[in-house]
């Protein structure tokens, strides 16, 4: 009788592709954005009325799209 011996590079590649999995599917759900860094409210000290932050900058271009 010959055993075969498992194939841990496949074993291996399915483990992988299952975490990375994971991972990406945790991200997304949270709504983590790593590539943009947030914006910094430098002066809040007088300020009234409306503001157009980079928030509300991605929001028109959005509609624009």
């Amino acid at each position: 009788m010959n055993k075969q011996q498992p194939d841990l590079n496949r074993r291996s590649l399915l483990k992988a592709l299952t975490i990375g999995g994971t991972a990406t599917v945790a991200l997304a759900a949270t709504g983590v954005n790593a590539a943009q860094p947030t914006e910094r409210n430098i002066s809040t000290k007088g300020a009234e009325g409306y503001h157009e932050t980079a928030h509300i900058r991605s929001y028109y271009n959005s509609l624009r799209s």
